[in-house]
């Protein structure tokens, strides 16, 4: 999902030997693909961060139901890492409006139609994260992991 204007690249390690690289879902060759400025600047945190022993990007795969689809689909975690403690962290990098049910549009809104559509599509959303996030949860809970979701709140803290 893009993030206002996504900034995308491949990330270069400080600690190359932190890092599992592996091809990413969307990509030829193996990188480390970062798909906006914010999972860029997680990558960054966990390269540096000294309690962070390994970290991957898009490597772990977990399958979930879409409901929007009606069918089984992959979700690509944007990162699993282990911190020394052997705790396994999978981390979605998220805007913090997705996380959030969303709001019907105002009755007397500019233009209607659009407001309408923009509401379907952010229910849609909403609902194939919340389904992705509960088999996530669920993945964590049986192998005994931890999920955390990142927004704007933890990137950016007031």
């Amino acid at each position: 999902m893009a993030y206002g204007k996504c900034k995308q690249g491949i990330y270069v390690p400080v600690n190359p030997d932190k890092w599992i690289i592996t091809e990413s879902f969307d990509m030829k060759e193996p990188g480390i693909k970062y798909r906006s400025g914010w999972e860029k600047m997680f990558f960054l945190f966990a390269d540096m961060n000294d309690n962070v022993i390994k970290v991957n990007s898009e490597g772990m795969v977990i399958p979930y139901f879409n409901p929007v689809k009606q069918k089984m689909s992959k979700y690509y975690m944007d990162v699993m890492m282990e911190t020394k403690d052997g705790t396994i962290w999978l981390v979605e990098i998220k805007p913090f409006k997705e996380t959030q049910p969303p709001k019907k549009p105002r009755k007397n809104a500019k233009n209607p139609q659009k407001a309408q559509a923009n509401y379907i599509k952010a229910v849609e959303t909403y609902a194939v994260n919340q389904a992705k996030w509960e088999a996530t949860e669920k993945v964590c809970q049986e192998k005994g992991w931890k999920f955390k979701i990142i927004t704007e709140k933890e990137l950016f803290p007031k």
